[in-house]
């Protein structure tokens, strides 16, 4: 037996400290963020961390008196020109709780009757703690007086609220929920939960290659997709919720957009001088001194590359979606996260986390980053069909159905799926409704 070393060129990419905590900050939500600066700040002597509320106060008492010290002047995170964001009120609106966080999301559906109002009160107040359905459809119908496919039909509406997955009636529907708000998620992901969920759960990869006639690599992918989704809420459903803090506001000046960073609810990072040179002079602290240093840099650092991330995220979207900040979602056009990488220059991971968990304010509205990047849908032609066209194409077909006999949500998915347009029938629910569309049900009266 006769043993042979080889050797083979390989380049491997080797995040330095500094990346890593640059793509872990840009990674976090306002929220998230706000805790992670405390926390280092605990850990950290050095770091001088002062709550944005009372660098706030100080300031106008500050402006008040007429006085002015240069010592406030070069603060690393400051407030200014930020007049149209109130960051002291936006802490101050919290919600009393998840069933009037979800109430106060119907008024954004338009045309729903007194009945469907009802019904729609009703599922909501019949919530669990994990904001599942506690209650049968069946019951739902008896004791509003209608029957159960409008029942079904304002549940498909309250499915579509935040946070994802609210509504739902057992586990395998919960995660189905996140896979149709997930534009990223594998293609076979849906009928894994659907059919073979117990295979995922025991990670019978083999298996589920040898019945999908797929890789083992994307079947793997695929698991650990699903084994990564949202886990179940739990706690009490009557929980405090945070107002949603946009990062970014985009607002029309003239002929020109204007983008703003809302930084002044973070709070404002500083290093002590005084800490600085009692750690730096003594002889025993050479080590620790380095090392707390090099990490208070890195905080610095990292808070600033995730604004300027965020900015020219913020950019480029103003540039491919131009017609978005003008009209709103109608107007949205397909756009991954591949494509805003690419122009970038950066990896779609580092997007990816840059658009995690993080909003943008428009005259039209607050929307999720992650919202606004969609695959879109191929067509015959071979082009990706944009959302606007997907609505219109839905508005064709109610307007061409038969008054006595409208079409349901599931005929509309369909009829769409034999044109080549694979969405779902939640999907479909959404849609209509922010055409401002009524349900079949109701439709059969017009």
């Amino acid at each position: 037996m006769q043993i042979a070393i080889k050797t083979s060129p390989k380049i491997m990419q080797v995040l330095s400290p500094q990346l890593v905590q640059h793509l872990e900050i840009l990674q976090y939500s306002t929220n998230e963020l706000e805790q992670y600066i405390y926390d280092k700040a605990y850990e950290n002597p050095l770091l001088v961390v002062t709550d944005a509320t009372v660098k706030m106060q100080y300031e106008e008492i500050m402006q008040l008196a007429s006085y002015s010290d240069k010592r406030y002047s070069a603060q690393y995170y400051g407030t200014e020109n930020n007049n149209s964001f109130n960051p002291i009120e936006m802490k101050l609106a919290v919600k009393e709780s998840y069933e009037q966080f979800l109430l106060e999301q119907v008024p954004m559906h338009k045309n729903l009757t007194s009945i469907d109002l009802k019904i729609l009160t009703f599922l909501i107040q019949s919530l669990d703690e994990r904001l599942f359905l506690d209650v049968d459809v069946e019951i739902v119908a008896n004791k509003c007086e209608t029957n159960i496919l409008h029942v079904e039909a304002l549940l498909d509406l309250l499915q579509t609220f935040e946070p994802v997955g609210v509504g739902s009636r057992n586990y395998k529907e919960f995660l189905l929920i996140q896979i149709d708000s997930d534009a990223f998620a594998p293609k076979l992901a849906s009928r894994f939960i659907e059919t073979d969920l117990e295979l995922v759960a025991a990670q019978a990869i083999k298996q589920l290659s040898k019945k999908y006639k797929t890789s083992l690599h994307d079947v793997k992918k695929t698991v650990n997709y699903i084994k990564n989704l949202k886990p179940v809420i739990t706690g009490d459903k009557f929980n405090e919720i945070p107002y949603v803090m946009p990062e970014v506001e985009v607002e029309r000046i003239g002929e020109e957009w204007l983008i703003k960073l809302n930084r002044g609810y973070l709070p404002i990072v500083t290093i002590d001088k005084h800490y600085v040179e009692m750690l730096k002079n003594d002889p025993n602290c050479k080590t620790y001194f380095k090392d707390t240093m090099k990490d208070a840099l890195l905080l610095l650092q990292g808070i600033e590359q995730r604004d300027k991330t965020l900015y020219e995220l913020a950019r480029i979207l103003v540039e491919l979606q131009e017609d978005f900040f003008h009209k709103g979602m109608e107007a949205l056009k397909p756009m991954r996260l591949k494509d805003v990488a690419d122009i970038l220059n950066l990896h779609v991971s580092t997007i990816s986390r840059a658009v995690r968990g993080k909003y943008i304010k428009t005259s039209h509205g607050v929307y999720a980053f992650q919202s606004l990047f969609t695959k879109g849908v191929m067509n015959i032609s071979g082009k990706m069909d944009s959302i606007m066209y997907i609505k219109k194409r839905l508005k064709q077909l109610i307007e061409g159905e038969e008054r006595q006999k409208p079409l349901t949500d599931q005929q509309l998915t369909h009829t769409l799926s034999a044109e080549g347009i694979q969405i779902s029938r939640r999907t479909v629910a959404k849609y209509r409704e922010e055409m401002n569309i009524m349900s079949s049900f109701n439709r059969v009266y017009e």
